[in-house]
């Protein structure tokens, strides 16, 4: 998933390159080999197509979130939130009072390391209101 602008930007040179790589591939002489390069070369692309028509998406604001029964399972979504919210890594940092590197750690692990606690001020800087339910 990209995360930021300058992934964005890397990632729409990865998928320059992988275009450069199978235009020379395509130029090859036909075989099983050749006809397996090209197809690896196709999955990246459109992977990676798929991962800035995401981001793109984030970044216009539409997201579209499931119902989740479990903290742990809201903790996947909290960059694309973030994202949605034109919130930047760095502005996230700034907000906590912390370093960019501590946010990018964070996604990273998609926010699995963070206590419940930090979890509740990430939610709040980025201004989302969590509702809770307990049942016993």
């Amino acid at each position: 998933m990209i995360k930021s602008d300058a992934q964005r930007d890397r990632t729409v040179a990865q998928i320059k390159g992988f275009r450069q790589a199978l235009a020379k591939a395509e130029q090859a002489a036909p075989g099983k080999r050749s006809s397996a390069i090209r197809g690896s070369y196709e999955s990246m692309i459109r992977q990676l197509e798929n991962e800035l028509s995401e981001y793109a998406q984030m970044k216009s604001g539409e997201l579209n979130l499931p119902q989740v029964e479990r903290l742990d399972q809201l903790t996947p979504f909290i960059a694309k939130i973030r994202i949605a919210k034109g919130i930047s890594q760095t502005e996230l940092a700034r907000r906590l009072g912390v370093s960019k590197q501590v946010i990018n750690r964070y996604e990273e692990s998609e926010y699995q390391t963070v206590g419940i606690v930090r979890l509740q001020e990430i939610l709040d800087a980025i201004g989302v209101k969590a509702l809770v339910t307990i049942t016993a």
